[in-house]
C-alpha cells in the first residue's frame, strides 16, 4: 500500500511539471503548477517530514500559487499569450534532464562500485560504495516508518522534552520549540531582514509618474 501510493503522488508530481513546462497557455501551465506543489506535500508527508509537507501546502499551495493565479487571472488578456521556449534552451533542458535521470537510476540499480569493510569481529566483507534500492530496499531501512500514524499520534511535551526527543514524534513540534528558545534571535533577525528587503524593494521599483500619466489618471 506505501508502494502505491508513493508511485499515485510521484505520477501526479511528475505529471504536473511535465505539463507546466511543456504547455503553451500560461494559464494551464499556473494550474498545473498546483497539482506539482501537492504532490511533493504527499511526497514529504511519506519522508516523514510534517513541517516541510505542512509549509508546502500553506506557502507554495496556499501563498504563492494562488498569488501567482490571480496575477495571472487579472492580466488583460493574458489568457492568450503563448509560451516559447527556444530551441536552445530546449535542448540544455533535455541533456540536463537525462543527466539527472541517469544518476536516479544509478541511485535505485547501484552500480560497479564496491569497497571491503571490516566488521566489530574484524571479518572482511565486499558491500557496494553506493547504497542504491537494490543493495538497501525501502522495507530494511531506517526510513521506513508509518509517517501517517506518527503524525495522528503525536505526543506534545514541553520544549526541552521536544528538543531531547521525548514526548514528540513530529518534526514541526521539535522545529517550533527550536523557533521559540535557541533560535527565537535568529529567527526574529531573520524576519525583520527579510521586511526590510521587501520595503528597500518596493522603494527602488517605485518610479514618480510623469505628468502625462498624471493626467491620464486624472482624467480616468
Amino acid at each position: 500500500m506505501f508502494d502505491i501510493i508513493f508511485y499515485i503522488f510521484g505520477a501526479i508530481t511528475v505529471a504536473g511539471a511535465l505539463t507546466t513546462a511543456l504547455a503553451k497557455n500560461i494559464v494551464y501551465a499556473a494550474f498545473a503548477l498546483l497539482f506539482t506543489f501537492f504532490g511533493i506535500a504527499g511526497l514529504y508527508v511519506m519522508a516523514n517530514a510534517d513541517f516541510l509537507a505542512v509549509t508546502q501546502l500553506l506557502v507554495y499551495v496556499g501563498g504563492i500559487l494562488i498569488l501567482l493565479i490571480f496575477g495571472v487571472m487579472l492580466t488583460t488578456r493574458i489568457g492568450r499569450v503563448d509560451i516559447r521556449a527556444s530551441t536552445g534552451s530546449r535542448w540544455v533542458a533535455g541533456v540536463l534532464a537525462l543527466g539527472l535521470f541517469a544518476i536516479l537510476m544509478a541511485a535505485f540499480f547501484g552500480t560497479a562500485a564496491t569497497h571491503v569493510e571490516k566488521s566489530v569481529d574484524g571479518k572482511s566483507k565486499t558491500v557496494s560504495s553506493w547504497a542504491s534500492h537494490s543493495s538497501l530496499p525501502w522495507s530494511q531501512s531506517k526510513w521506513n516508518k508509518d509517517a501517517t500514524g506518527e503524525a495522528l499520534n503525536v505526543k506534545y511535551g514541553s520544549p526541552d522534552e521536544a528538543k531531547t526527543h521525548e514526548g514528540s514524534s513530529g518534526t514541526a513540534t521539535e522545529i517550533g520549540a527550536l523557533f521559540l528558545t535557541d533560535f527565537l534571535l535568529p529567527f526574529e533577525v531573520i524576519s525583520v531582514l527579510i521586511l526590510v528587503s521587501l520595503l528597500g524593494a518596493t522603494m527602488i521599483a517605485r518610479t514618480e509618474p510623469t505628468p502625462e500619466e498624471e493626467v491620464i489618471a486624472e482624467s480616468v
